[in-house]
């Protein structure tokens, strides 16, 4: 099976040059005679033309070649979108089954080339199909190869459905796309992935109209795209929203997406706040937890005062027992005091433990005097201490 496809592969390149076209015929052949050891997993197929490629655009090459050839179109999920779904679950199941969608086969490119050290991108948008918007929204990937963008879709390059069924069919049209091309039929919901200077909006698109107007702003798409991927999910989110409602929600699918982006932010917004409480609550837990810890320590003093300090121990070692109690009272008052009470009843209780600290901090400062007194009277009139102080450390009523 392997050798027909190779043969057919020869076929594909009559167009290009002879150096380039060799070339790629070499990445084609060893992506399609990949050891089945080397197809277990992304990580494992990384390796493999990693050790195969030193240069993107072979690498970049098999991996297109290898997913379009490898995977198969899902068409009786066609019309599902999963881009909610986890990326490294999908890319997971896709490795699996060798069955998916668009958004499969991009998840799977783009794995592949962060394995290979190949910084990518997925892209979400729409597609124009004669002259039409397409009925469904698409993925594909953008990477860089130095400080160059280029589009890869091994969706569209692995075949086509017709008259419902799906043919494999593999074509290079859709490898290393210049940015100016892709925008020909492939428009990104959020414009910053158009990756031009100047970008099309999307009522000039589903137009066909992909010359931008001499008035166009200029837009640094590359810093932008730096500036996006240091950001955390929410952020990455708004940010997109932005430029896609500046470029006009002009059909249902880019509705569909910016609806998907408030969700997103609202999920966001939910999870950052559900942190900022369990972080709340690990800090007062981790508060009471030394606590807890202080007055064991404080209650273990306390004994061995009750019993005038015999059997006999050193200085050291009786001064010891008591800073430990101040070990865990310094740290009781570290967590507390990152507490934030998000509501009345977490206040109440940060109250409550301030005021038992407090007392704990008072008792503990009259047993340090105690001690203070303690080791500089003369050993032999010491017992005579316990008899005119009592636990707390306080001269007994005569």
């Amino acid at each position: 099976m392997k050798n027909l496809l190779i043969a057919l592969f020869a076929f594909c390149f009559i167009n290009l040059n002879a150096q380039t076209g060799n070339e790629l015929k070499t990445a084609d052949v060893i992506a399609l005679n990949a050891p089945d050891s080397c197809q277990a997993s992304v990580d494992a197929l990384g390796r493999y033309f990693s050790r195969a490629f030193k240069d993107k655009a072979f690498k970049l090459r098999a991996i297109y070649t290898w997913t379009a050839m490898n995977i198969f179109y899902d068409v009786a999920n066609r019309n599902k979108v999963n881009a909610a779904v986890p990326f490294n679950d999908l890319v997971d199941k896709t490795m699996q089954t060798r069955i998916a969608i668009c958004q499969g086969y991009a998840s799977v490119f783009k794995a592949l080339c962060d394995a290979c050290g190949i910084r990518a991108y997925l892209v979400n948008g729409y597609t124009l199909q004669n002259g039409h918007v397409g009925e469904l929204s698409h993925a594909w990937v953008i990477a860089a190869i130095d400080t160059s963008f280029y589009g890869f879709d091994p969706t569209w390059g692995a075949g086509y459905i017709t008259n419902g069924d799906y043919l494999k069919r593999f074509s290079d049209q859709y490898f290393m796309i210049k940015p100016g091309d892709l925008i020909r039929d492939h428009m990104p919901f959020d414009p910053m992935w158009e990756c031009l200077s100047q970008p099309v909006n999307n009522v000039d698109f589903s137009s066909g109209k992909i010359v931008p107007a001499a008035n166009t702003e200029y837009f640094a798409y590359a810093d932008s795209i730096n500036a996006y991927q240091a950001m955390d999910s929410r952020d990455q989110c708004r940010t997109a929203l932005r430029r896609l409602e500046l470029a006009g929600v002009t059909n249902s699918l880019l509705m569909d997406w910016s609806d998907y982006l408030r969700d997103c932010i609202k999920s966001g917004q939910q999870n950052a706040a559900a942190v900022v409480k369990n972080n709340t609550v690990k800090q007062f837990n981790d508060a009471v937890a030394s606590y807890n810890n202080c007055i064991y320590a404080f209650n273990l003093y306390v004994e061995y005062w009750n019993q005038g300090f015999n059997p006999l121990k050193s200085e050291p070692d009786i001064v010891g027992m008591l800073e430990l109690c101040y070990t865990y009272l310094d740290s009781c008052k570290r967590s507390l005091s990152q507490v934030v009470p998000s509501d009345q009843g977490m206040k109440l209780s940060t109250d409550q433990l301030q005021l038992a600290i407090d007392v704990a901090s008072d008792n503990m400062q009259k047993q340090k005097v105690f001690l203070k007194i303690y080791f500089n009277t003369d050993p032999m009139s010491r017992s005579q201490l316990f008899k005119n102080y009592n636990g707390a450390g306080l001269p007994k009523s005569k």
